[in-house]
């Protein structure tokens, strides 16, 4: 494919090169063009120019772009997928189950619903003084664009981004992550061909410091980025220079909830799948797991006997249910995490060393148990296949341990009882609460993804996410034919009077005192009159019979 980086739909050929790395083989996948600080100004220009026009397109035109993607995307979903299998290491059913059917369904959720989170909103007005008055919120794109993605899910992440920005109205500039960067220049390409104009969507592969001058530049309107708390810090900092607008999804350290009526075998599955898929790798995995003392020895032996089924290898491989980690770097956190735990007292039921007859980064599935909260694998975030395991008595205490936690992405409970999961739901500290299933709510399009603590600020995804990238502007037309405000210059006497019988009767709560006020107003008419429509007063009456 073409690794050269895309600017104004050009293709632009720089002399620095980075190579992208088969975490699985350690073999090259590709070699992509780094850009220097003048192609990334390039790209600012490129984009800030094209908003003038973008932000005006009709809405027809966006739909059908969106869908020539949709149609692109599902011709090319094969090679796709193998490329971000080959880029990342993930299975190749899990890089067509989660990243291609996930980007498939997010185009078809944005060409069929990006219009109604954004449309005009008429508003009501309460105060009296303003009843004659026509308002309305108006959400308005706010400019450039600049996304900031992971390696993780180096595809579906950055599409969801993409999407939302350019659905609200906005320009976008793309910085991928330079572990995965050939799964972002596949998705340009996409677009390209679907006939996006130029401008709209660049792809820019750079080193930190020329993305932390990016997101320093003043024409960046929005900067949205995913990966740690430490570097979503650094972009708060370098943000704040130009107050820029900032959507900050920092990770998770999710909780899994079983309680004693679970259906063990469904809470198992959930657990060990919601664990290791994408070797953990993802901010919405189960990285705590609360099961409660009375049935907790029956869950575990579950949980292992599934974890020693699971096949370890080529993630090509049709049979393989994990395959390795993305960079060696996460490789070396997660061992450091079961490492902190074994010296605390953990213990290591499965797994929890290399692969070593293969030649990638390759983690065997861990369980552990006898875990608590000063171990680094229950307060960190491992993002990695760790599975640890703790039990509760009773399920206060299980909602206290599941909100002992800097973070607050995703959380999970497993149940029968209704009444205790609304319960548990309303409790947890979370941006996302599910029960009897976890992590899926990533690839619902009409959901939100964010979170509360340390898991960052803002949401992404469906409706919500759509108003993290607007301006939301507040409009009021005033046509009655009056030449002054009942309240503007010159104060008197008799406003002073007018002011205090309205005091009385749109505020005090006895009938009989409000009734007094609404006669004595009556004197004042011609006051009154003068200033707002009296009609204004006659819609308040209802007001009258409120407790």
């Amino acid at each position: 494919m073409d690794t050269r980086l895309i600017i104004d739909n050009r293709r632009v050929e720089t002399p620095q090169k980075i190579k992208s790395i088969n975490p699985a083989t350690l073999e090259p996948v590709g070699e992509v063009c780094l850009a220097s600080s003048k192609e990334c100004r390039e790209a600012v220009q490129a984009a800030k120019s094209a908003f003038y026009i973008w932000k005006d397109v009709d809405l027809e035109e966006k739909k059908k772009i969106f869908q020539r993607a949709k149609k692109i995307l599902l011709r090319r979903s094969n090679e796709t997928a193998r490329l971000i299998t080959n880029e990342k290491g993930s299975p190749l059913v899990e890089s067509l189950s989660v990243e291609i059917l996930g980007a498939l369904d997010a185009l078809d959720y944005y060409r069929q619903n990006m219009h109604k989170p954004l449309k005009t909103k008429k508003m009501k007005h309460h105060v009296v003084l303003f009843f004659h008055k026509k308002s309305s919120f108006h959400f308005q794109p706010l400019g450039v664009t600049l996304i900031i993605s992971p390696w993780n899910f180096p595809f579906l992440i950055p599409f969801y981004d993409v999407l939302s920005s350019l659905a609200a109205g906005n320009t976008v500039i793309l910085r991928p992550s330079t572990s995965t960067p050939l799964a972002a220049l596949l998705l340009g390409e996409i677009f390209m061909e679907a006939g996006i104009p130029p401008g709209i969507l660049n792809i820019v592969n750079c080193k930190v410091p020329l993305a932390e001058e990016m997101i320093s530049n003043p024409d960046i309107q929005t900067i949205m980025f995913t990966g740690s708390v430490p570097t979503g810090k650094r972009i708060m900092e370098l943000a704040s220079r130009n107050l820029a607008n900032i959507v900050l999804e920092l990770g998770g350290k999710d909780p899994m909830i079983v309680l004693k009526d679970a259906d063990l075998e469904r809470a198992s599955k959930g657990a060990v799948w919601a664990g290791f898929m994408n070797s953990g790798q993802s901010c919405g995995s189960v990285e705590r797991v609360y099961v409660s003392r009375e049935i907790a020895e029956e869950f575990i032996e579950r949980v292992l006997s599934l974890t020693e089924k699971l096949k370890v290898g080529h993630p090509l491989e049709p049979e393989v249910d994990m395959g390795p980690m993305t960079t060696l770097r996460q490789l070396e956190v997660v061992e450091e995490h079961i490492e902190d735990a074994k010296g605390k007292g953990a213990r290591v039921l499965y797994g929890g060393k290399r692969i070593k007859d293969l030649p990638g980064y390759f983690l065997q599935p861990t369980i552990l148990s006898e875990v608590n909260h000063s171990m680094k694998v229950m307060q960190d975030e491992t993002f990695g296949p760790v599975l640890p395991i703790m039990t509760f008595s009773d399920p206060e205490e299980a909602v206290s341990l599941a909100n002992d936690c800097r973070y607050g992405l995703t959380a999970s409970i497993w149940t029968s009882d209704k009444k205790m999961a609304s319960w548990m739901a309303e409790k947890i500290e979370a941006g996302s609460v599910t029960v009897n299933d976890h992590m899926f709510s990533f690839v619902e399009p009409g959901a939100i993804w964010g979170g509360i603590k340390q898991t960052g600020l803002g949401h992404s995804h469906g409706p919500f996410g759509l108003r993290e990238l607007v301006n939301i502007k507040f409009i009021s037309l005033d046509f009655a034919k009056k030449r002054t405000q009942l309240w503007w210059y010159p104060y008197n006497a008799r406003w002073s009077k007018v002011l205090e019988k309205s005091l009385i009767f749109f505020h005090y709560e006895r009938l009989l005192e409000k009734t007094k006020a609404m006669f004595s107003l009556i004197a004042y008419l011609p006051t009154i009159k003068a200033g707002i429509p009296i009609s204004n007063f006659i819609k308040s009456l209802p007001r009258l019979f409120r407790k």
